[in-house]
């Protein structure tokens, strides 16, 4: 998928937050990213949370590509953890 590729060659994202995702969203021509971040999984949840409200509300599809731990360090991919606590809340499919 190009979303991922575009993703792992991430170098550093520009926080120091324990948390890293990205999300991608429809636009006019495309597809464009919207961050969310966080120093918990708590934090990190909501903050997808509130970044999909956004877009949904806006009508533009919104979809959590991947989240990292430690993004710019150990860059640990937890999206499959993430996904699995967003899918019990039943904020995405």
């Amino acid at each position: 998928m190009v979303g991922h590729k575009v993703n792992s060659e991430l170098n550093n994202v520009p926080h120091d937050f324990k948390y890293h995702a990205e999300i991608q969203y429809e636009t006019e021509r495309g597809f464009k990213y919207q961050m969310a971040c966080g120093d918990s999984i708590d934090t990190i949840v909501e903050d997808i949370e509130s970044q999909i409200d956004k877009w949904e509300f806006a009508g533009r599809s919104p979809k959590l590509e991947v989240v990292y731990y430690d993004p710019n360090g150990e860059k640990a991919d937890v999206t499959y953890k993430i996904k699995t606590l967003l899918k019990k809340k039943k904020r995405i499919a």
